[in-house]
């Protein structure tokens, strides 16, 4: 299993103006580094259906870092959890509540306006909704003409790299216009029809009309759009990364690319599986740091 971390940038903005200083977030000298400490000690929040939970499990804080093990779950599965002989261990009733322990790394330099945070993804689930929710929601109470804002880090070159290194592996082409749909559906009801073109990285599949694209040429969408004598209104890109995990972009925004996540390299895992916190603490480090000192695209 690969561990990786969801990237997402930190800062604390009033009702009118810009962001503020990290280090100096009232005016009085109160550094969001230590209000977020405070806020983690103890941290509990459940979702409104009462299924999803989020707690912390620990927290540190040491210079510009605040450093947290978060757990997070759900209740509401009924389950039996079964050991390597095929034995069942124990028996999981929707009333129990299965957590996960994540960590979460924040780096909020005082004099700067925008810190960086760390969320490791564990098992491919992410903690973010809920843990936001509840972050921003006790802020709120603390500080109310502030507000906390936690936003994704975005990777807008992902699909011109791609192309340009022949990595896209799919291309989806979705629209409601397709012709001959009243035998399958009667009474002219809407139905959205899409096709999907695969085909293996290296194969070349898109690469001269998404390079003319991305290039400029505008005429090259509607070559892009049209399969089959169908005009699609909506074509979306799967392409691979580099590191070999899988991305999809919106070919209307390419820009946008994706959501930014980093590999964590050198997590150790203890006896029961856990990630060791000091192995997940210079991990989420050593991410922030390639992600603070990328090169501008």
């Amino acid at each position: 299993m690969t561990d990786r971390a969801a990237l997402y940038t930190v800062a604390v903005r009033p009702r009118r103006g810009g962001p503020l200083a990290l280090g100096d977030i009232d005016g009085a000298g109160t550094a969001l580094g230590a209000v977020l400490a405070e806020i983690l000690a103890g941290f509990s929040v459940t979702s409104d259906d009462g299924a999803r939970v989020v707690r912390t499990h620990a927290v540190a804080a040491e210079g510009e870092d605040v450093f947290a093990i978060v757990q997070h779950g759900r209740r509401g599965v009924a389950a039996d959890i079964v050991g390597p002989a095929g034995r069942v261990r124990l028996r999981q009733t929707p009333d129990d509540l299965q957590l996960v322990r994540c960590g979460c790394l924040f780096r909020l330099p005082g004099r700067e306006r925008q810190g960086l945070l760390a969320v490791q993804l564990s098992y491919g689930l992410g903690v973010k909704d809920l843990f936001e929710q509840g972050l921003t929601s006790s802020f709120r109470q603390r500080f109310p003409a502030l507000t906390l804002v936690l936003e994704r880090v975005m990777e807008p070159d992902v699909l011109r790299g791609a192309v340009a290194d022949d990595r896209v592996e799919r291309v989806q082409l979705v629209g409601d216009n397709a012709p001959d749909l009243a035998r399958w559906v009667p009474g002219g009801a809407r139905v959205r029809v899409a096709i999907e073109l695969r085909a293996p990285p290296g194969s070349g599949l898109g690469r001269d009309l998404l390079g003319r694209y991305l290039g400029g040429d505008a005429s090259a969408l509607a070559e892009i759009d049209a399969f089959g004598g169908v005009v699609f209104d909506r074509a979306r890109i799967g392409v691979r990364l580099t590191d070999g995990t899988r991305r999809t972009v919106d070919l209307g925004h390419p820009e946008r690319g994706g959501p930014a996540s980093r590999v964590l390299d050198g997590v150790v895992r203890d006896g029961t599986g856990e990630a060791t916190p000091a192995s997940l603490l210079a991990a989420l480090r050593a991410a922030l740091v390639a992600q603070r000192f990328a090169p501008a695209k």
